[in-house]
């Protein structure tokens, strides 16, 4: 029997955006209909990547090319989204403190019947419900050899050395004995402020292009003043309360173990 596996709306932009070469080529690679999987998606995916291609790539598709892919999309199964997917989303967004449009994503691929949710907007390895979320563009490690303790140097950093520090933050998240999900969504969410940063990431419902920040050398100081600014961008996306929290407190435990104030799998510090 041939498994059913939803597909996020950015794995399907991700396939069109000359933007990201290695990220393109991954996604056609899942995108193949030759695959493994049969693949399903939402009215909510095809408005959206509808949307997304003609408004936010650089450049642009045109609305006609965006039209003709969508059609192409269309032929396979396409989960409406109805009243009762409606309150799916809803109750889910309580229960799994997401957005209400991130937990529709998630409902309409329960309503499916699909175990496999691939997408890069949500925890790679969460569950929710009956769906295991999977991030194509994760690199998976099959053996994790043992390393010397790594300490942050405590200094400035670019965009290239805020990502190599992000790899050095999952490898010590996972020397400390963190859980596998842990360790996912420690990096997932410090990951997402990253690419904030540099307008690689926007929450659904944030209006904003661009990239929102200096391409300045910054320090930890100046980073966790970004993270104020990132939260803001999330709570005026429409995230409820306690999801904006989520999603800064864990951009700011990068923040502040980049500058030697937070310890994963210890204690906190006083910073």
């Amino acid at each position: 029997m041939t498994e059913t596996c939803f597909v996020d709306t950015n794995v399907w932009v991700y396939g069109v955006d000359s933007a990201d070469p290695a990220k393109r080529a991954r996604a056609r690679d899942v995108l193949n209909p030759g695959g493994a999987a049969s693949l399903v998606v939402s009215a909510q995916v095809l408005g959206e990547f509808f949307y997304t291609v003609t408004r936010k790539l650089t450049p642009p598709l045109p609305p006609e090319t965006a039209g003709a892919m969508v059609e192409r999309m269309r032929q396979l199964p396409v989960m409406p989204i109805d009243a009762d997917t409606v309150a799916a989303a809803i109750a889910g967004s309580r229960a799994w403190q997401l957005s209400y449009w991130d937990a529709l994503i998630v409902a309409a691929a329960q309503a499916a019947g699909c175990t496999r949710l691939l997408s890069e907007d949500l925890a790679d390895g969460a569950m929710y419900g009956t769906v295991r979320v999977e991030n194509p563009f994760v690199e998976r490690r099959r053996v994790s050899e043992a390393r010397a303790p790594y300490e942050p140097n405590g200094g400035s950093w670019d965009d290239a050395g805020l990502v190599a520090e992000l790899a050095n933050y999952e490898r010590v998240c996972r020397d400390a004995g963190m859980r596998a999900n842990a360790i996912h969504s420690y990096w997932d969410y410090a990951r997402r402020f990253l690419n904030w940063r540099t307008g690689d990431y926007r929450p659904r419902g944030s209006a904003a292009a661009g990239r929102p920040t200096p391409r300045d050398r910054v320090n930890a100081t100046e980073l966790g003043a970004q993270a104020k600014d990132y939260a803001r961008v999330i709570e005026a996306a429409g995230l409820e309360i306690v999801t904006v929290d989520t999603y800064h407190r864990h951009a700011m435990f990068f923040v502040r173990w980049l500058g030697g104030a937070f310890r994963p799998g210890g204690r906190l510090g006083a910073g």
